[in-house]
């Protein structure tokens, strides 16, 4: 398919464009927008997200462990910059776009939680603890995030190559989304920092062989190197950073509406939105005298455990609707539940590989925390996010947001994902009022957007291969053992 063909020759694009906008010059004043009814509701100027709010972080992270904060420690920070910035109103609806993808070297939300990952590996140097690497299994952005976690912490004077080291594993179809950088340049970089790549027919394997190797290998590579190997899988790192998700509300948006606002966000396992639920415990007052967040989750065919779970209970697919295949245009269809595309290329078909989760260990709580706060969740499909996509380009490029003319060209499609979850929810009336006559608002919790431009790809010689413990240990004894002369 043809992703530039399909979406070409609408018109929606300039109608949407025309509507609801305050201004369309991006992201860049500190003044804020004005709403329809004359109210700044919103400051639009990037902040340091991280390094303002480290303390929160610090408390949110689970077993402490996170350096306190100094020069370098800021410096290494400053690349997690956030904004609160204006969309265009739709059907009545208020919307707003959570800026989290401001790290040119690493797009997306993953850079935040590589960041509070990786700074507990300094903590862990700085108190003596000996030189570490970090084995991360990735479906793509972590990894991509946490090798520039490392090289930042190399150039702000944390770590040295020689105590710090990360070896990213990741799935072949994952390939695409891995960046390159010195980490891959530079030979000795290289050889501490390999990128791994994993043909097993299931992505999420590189979990399970992950926790293989760490099982059977860490402590033989310990005594022989005198190197640790931890295993991370990123949860704590990325909720920790969405604690300062609910601060940046509180600091660079007006208070909710009286029926809440609701949180929209394309999610895997749910980590970031989770750590947005433990900031709004953080923050003073009584959580009682606030209106509770209301989540809304979106995911893809491939992987709609979240919202399976949320709705019913379980992972199993049996309650999905059944599609009927349309040969005519080649479609699968189904008319039965709004939660689910009405349209789609094929069933159970991968939009964003980054979302390759199956039964997350968070699904329980995801849910407890979605449905405590009468929100919900829904599944897209690239047949829809190409339909939308017009739209969703016009809606921001009135923030000052870009996507590429032609979708072939874009590599993450974590913002389209969400903003078209959030325009079919309210077209189909799964976002109403918090309480009757109120008005609905909507964060977007933007998570990832970048296109083939937007940085060179890691060149296919420069990464590794292994399918098998024994093939791993290859890799991972050659990062750990001490230069040769």
């Amino acid at each position: 398919m043809n992703l530039a063909e399909t979406t070409g020759g609408t018109g929606t694009a300039a109608t949407t464009g025309a509507t609801g906008t305050t201004g369309g010059t991006g992201g860049t004043s500190g003044t804020g927008s004005t709403s329809a009814t004359g109210a700044t509701d919103i400051a639009r100027a990037p902040v340091p997200a991280l390094a303002a709010h480290w303390d929160t972080v610090r408390e949110a992270f689970p077993g402490g462990g996170l350096p306190p904060l100094d020069d370098a420690l800021r410096g290494y920070l400053s690349a997690a910059g956030a904004a609160v910035l204006p969309l265009p109103d739709h059907h009545g609806a208020r919307l707003r776009l959570l800026d989290l993808c401001r790290n040119p070297a690493a797009p997306t939300a993953a850079s935040m939680g590589a960041l509070v990952t990786v700074a507990r590996a300094v903590a862990h140097l700085r108190a003596g603890g000996g030189p570490v690497t970090l084995l991360a299994p990735s479906s793509g952005n972590a990894a991509t995030a946490l090798r520039d976690a490392v090289l930042r912490a190399y150039a702000h004077g944390l770590a040295e190559p020689d105590g710090l080291g990360v070896v990213c594993l990741v799935p072949a179809r994952s390939r695409g989304k891995l960046r390159d950088s010195e980490l891959a340049g530079l030979p000795g970089l290289r050889r501490r920092n390999p990128v791994v790549v994993h043909h097993g027919s299931d992505p999420e394997g590189v979990r399970g062989l992950a926790r293989a190797y760490h099982r059977e290998r860490a402590e033989v590579l310990h005594r022989k190197y005198g190197r640790s190997l931890w295993l991370t899988t990123g949860l704590a790192g990325d909720r920790a950073a969405g604690a300062v998700r609910a601060l940046l509300e509180r600091d660079l948006m007006a208070p909710p509406p009286p029926g809440g606002r609701v949180h929209a966000q394309a999610v895997d396992t749910g980590a970031g939105l989770l750590g947005h639920r433990d900031g709004t415990l953080l923050l003073p007052g009584a959580p009682g005298t606030r209106p509770a967040p209301r989540y809304h989750l979106v995911q893809h065919l491939n992987t709609p455990d979240l919202v399976l779970r949320l709705h019913f209970g379980a992972f199993s697919r049996a309650p999905m609707p059944p599609y009927a295949y349309d040969a005519a245009r080649r479609l699968h269809l189904q008319s039965s539940d709004p939660r689910f595309p009405y349209a789609a290329h094929s069933p159970d078909e991968v939009l964003e590989p980054s979302f390759y989760s199956r039964a997350p260990r968070t699904a329980g709580e995801v849910a407890a925390m979605v449905r405590a706060g009468g929100g919900g969740g829904s599944v897209v499909s690239s047949y829809e996010c190409l339909a939308r996509y017009p739209t969703v380009r016009a809606l921001l490029r009135a923030a000052g947001v870009a996507l590429p003319e032609g979708p072939g060209r874009l590599r993450e499609w974590a913002l389209v994902m969400t903003l078209t979850g959030v325009l079919d929810a309210l077209d189909r009336g799964l976002l109403g009022p918090g309480v009757p006559g109120g008005e609905t608002e909507v964060l977007v919790h933007g998570t990832g957007n970048w296109t083939a431009r937007d940085g060179a790809p890691l060149p296919g010689p420069l990464m590794r291969y292994a399918d098998s413990v024994d093939e791993l240990d290859v890799v991972v004894a050659e990062a750990l053992e001490e230069e040769r002369p």
